[in-house]
């Protein structure tokens, strides 16, 4: 009877530890822990600031009365160069507000060309909106501000830094960040941009003034005297990296 009894204790304490949910090891938990505090979660990022570079393609339209008076028939219509760029800025849930300042580098080296190297500047305010998916996080990106040429006054002999050229710039863009840690993100952007530029000058009617011209190039600076405006369009591919905290 006391052997009968004493079996049947040991099956229901066998049965109920098989049953009792078993504490998970100390290690096991710290390691978890650890894995969710470092899961990115962009969502809780509070400043960020990435660089990036690429290629970016630019096109300019005359819309002067005189389609060389912007300038002067040196200037070419399209070019594509490098790219590099620098934004940074403040994340509010899925809104970032910043700024970025971009240069695009571009060479004329055709023959009947004097303008060398150039380039185009631009600096932005920035304002985006995000879709954290995990890692993956989408974004789209609405810009504005400042655009200016730069090299243009080595371009014709006789203007020196008369060739003041400056305007405003637009831009949109889609890209996608990937967060390789909680801190740091790999990208790609594709962007569009607006360019609205005028040249400093005087009017065209101060131009009617005798003159002598001698030259080819003192009849280029002679009609880059006069105030010019043009509109272009300009696209860019570029990748970078971010840093988030």
């Amino acid at each position: 009877m006391k052997t009968t009894f004493r079996r049947a204790s040991i099956a229901i304490l066998s049965a109920a530890s098989a049953l009792a949910p078993r504490a998970a090891p100390a290690q096991t938990v710290a390691v978890e822990r650890v894995e969710a505090k470092n899961e990115p979660n962009p969502k809780r990022e509070i400043v960020w600031t990435n660089v990036e570079a690429g290629l970016q393609s630019v096109r300019l339209q005359t819309f002067s009365a005189n389609l060389d008076s912007f300038t002067g028939g040196i200037f070419p219509t399209s070019a594509t160069g490098p790219m590099l760029g620098f934004g940074a800025g403040f994340r509010v849930v899925f809104l970032t507000l910043g700024a970025r300042a971009r240069v695009t580098m571009f060479n004329d080296d055709a023959p009947e060309q004097r303008l060398g190297n150039w380039q185009l500047w631009t600096l932005d305010g920035e304002i985006g909106l995000r879709a954290p998916l995990g890692r993956l996080e989408p974004y789209f990106n609405a810009s504005g501000g400042y655009a200016t040429f730069g090299g243009l006054s080595r371009a014709v002999a006789g203007i020196g830094d008369g060739l003041n050229v400056h305007g405003v710039d637009a831009r949109a863009a889609f890209g996608f960040d990937y967060y390789v840690t909680k801190h740091v993100s790999l990208g790609l952007q594709i962007s569009g941009d607006l360019l609205f530029i005028a040249r400093d000058g005087v009017s065209v009617a101060n131009l009617a003034a005798a003159k002598q011209i001698g030259t080819l190039n003192e009849a280029k600076a002679r009609v880059l005297e006069a105030s010019g405006t043009t509109v272009g369009s300009a696209w860019a591919l570029t990748g970078g990296v971010g840093l988030h905290f």
